[in-house]
């Protein structure tokens, strides 16, 4: 089965690194010889390949050159459904698995809580997204924007409106104009381009002229446990257990 990279940095992102990694899983004892012939187009190779040794994903020995991680299987994990607490499971680095298999359709289709915080004040916006980030929210604009990855279409019409602004500026203003709905359950505002977008996301409607009223809830009493992980397998074996979609919401910290 061909390769699938979660978590993608920079390189692994990279065309040539997708790749190599599957033709080193397929062959053994590869030569720098052989990688040229076979990815004879490909520009910078050496310096790229030196890149991808120097981060760990790629082992040199003897001249010969082979993936250094682990391919996740179905073989190495329990997917059987289980009942468990929604949590906010953490791990960053990225990872590898069989593309196909069903332990890779389980993380896509697992639930990942999301939050966004700012410096301005103590907001925090909370939302629930599919693990694979095609669920339109405004930490998965961020994040795709930050690591240029593929938009949704509704995103395409968001970078219209915001294009890769800092997040930390977008939400100084968008949290100042959400905490308004702690007080008044219509706002009037003259529509900029972050009030804009939060109504696109439908986290706000219009009700009418620059009038607007919030759909997010705010909600302190729910709090998530944040579980951090060393190792790849133990996280997957806890996130595909992660299906509980909550509604997106907002909290105002201490």
């Amino acid at each position: 089965m061909p390769i699938r990279v979660f978590n993608e940095n920079r390189l692994t992102c990279q065309p040539f690194f997708l790749k190599l990694i599957n033709y080193l899983h397929v062959h053994e004892d590869v030569t720098l010889r052989q990688i040229h012939k076979v990815f004879e187009q490909e520009k910078n190779l050496d310096r790229q390949l030196d890149s991808f040794i120097a981060a760990g994903f790629i082992w040199r020995k003897d001249k010969r050159y082979g993936n250094n991680f682990k391919v996740f299987t179905d073989a190495d994990f329990d997917l059987s459904s289980k009942t468990m607490p929604v949590a906010v499971n953490i791990y960053e680095e990225p990872f590898f698995v069989a593309a196909g298999s069903q332990v890779e359709q389980r993380l896509e289709q697992s639930i990942v809580q999301q939050k966004l915080q700012n410096k301005t004040n103590t907001i925090t916006l909370h939302f629930s997204s599919r693990y694979d980030l095609t669920t339109d929210s405004l930490f998965n604009y961020f994040y795709k924007v930050a690591h240029h990855l593929p938009l949704t279409i509704l995103e395409q019409e968001v970078y219209q409106l915001m294009g890769d602004v800092d997040p930390e500026y977008a939400l100084k203003y968008m949290t100042s104009f959400l905490l308004k709905f702690t007080r008044k359950d219509i706002v009037k505002a003259r529509p900029d381009i972050f009030i804009k977008a939060l109504e696109k996301y439908g986290y706000i409607s219009a009700v009418g002229e620059r009038e607007f009223t919030s759909n997010l809830a705010f909600d302190d009493t729910l709090q998530l446990e944040e579980i951090h992980y060393d190792s790849p397998q133990d996280f997957i074996s806890a996130q595909i257990q992660q299906t509980k979609v909550l509604k997106n919401f907002i909290s105002i910290g201490g």
